[in-house]
């Protein structure tokens, strides 16, 4: 198969930024995740501090989704990996109702990879799903280029979840997502999962929303598509929002 352009990539930014008054932001969310956990393969360290700055958003015709984990802030050999997943709702572009039986929408899905001196992108097709009393439950589908692999592409499923729930006066948030990719030039598949579980501590001092705490499992299978390396590890995670 043909690697995809970076043209094409560009041209959907230009769409998103391309009418200021379109940008207004429906919904917006701003947040830095601090992290630690112990185990990590293929790390400059097995024990590793992560900071992760996160931005979300809901606009007229789409949403919009970026993050930056930040690996060892505090030592001279730091990485930083970033993500940045436009999408496009059909129906709103269109401006008809494209939901029918569990799916409120669906929508052009895009992504972006980054990390030093290395970047994949991503495009396919996203659903938004209508599960009772979950915040959101996504499901996109992607076709996947890695750059660094010349004259061929994959496969990738991304769902990707939020769930509150209570227990007695205490508030919790069950999230996460989950990125199956198919094998692709000499490298395996991967299964890559980063389920969180939080308790709104700001909660009890009356102002909700503000301030996390927990853990996020993060289970990595066959790590950047090395046949028997995976990460299987428990984080401890604090989450502030803006």
């Amino acid at each position: 198969m043909k690697k995809i352009p970076g043209s094409l990539f560009i041209a959907l930014a230009c769409l998103t930024l391309g009418s200021a008054p379109s940008l207004a932001a429906i919904w917006s969310s701003t947040s830095a995740s601090f992290l630690y956990g112990e185990g990590y393969q293929l790390a400059s360290s097995e024990n590793a501090t992560i900071i992760t700055i996160e931005h979300a958003s809901v606009w007229k015709y789409g949403d919009n989704f970026l993050f930056f984990d930040i690996f060892q802030p505090f030592d001279l050999d730091t990485g930083i990996y970033g993500e940045w997943h436009p999408r496009f709702s059909l129906g709103k572009m269109a401006g008809k109702d494209m939901s029918f039986a569990f799916i409120k929408d669906v929508l052009i899905a895009t992504e972006l990879n980054v990390a030093q001196e290395w970047r994949a992108y991503l495009y396919g097709i996203g659903f938004d799903l209508d599960i009772p009393h979950f915040n959101f439950f996504a499901i996109n589908f992607f076709i996947r280029d890695d750059m660094t692999i010349n004259d061929d592409t994959t496969w990738q499923i991304s769902p990707n979840w939020n769930v509150p729930f209570t227990i007695g006066a205490a508030h919790f948030e069950f999230g996460g997502f989950l990125d199956y990719t198919g094998a692709e030039g000499d490298g395996k598949y991967q299964i890559l999962t980063q389920p969180q579980l939080l308790l709104d501590v700001s909660n009890f001092s009356g102002k909700p929303g503000n301030f996390y705490a927990g853990i996020e499992y993060q289970y990595f299978k066959n790590k950047y598509g090395v046949d028997g390396l995976d990460d299987n590890l428990v984080q401890l995670m604090g989450k502030w929002v803006f």
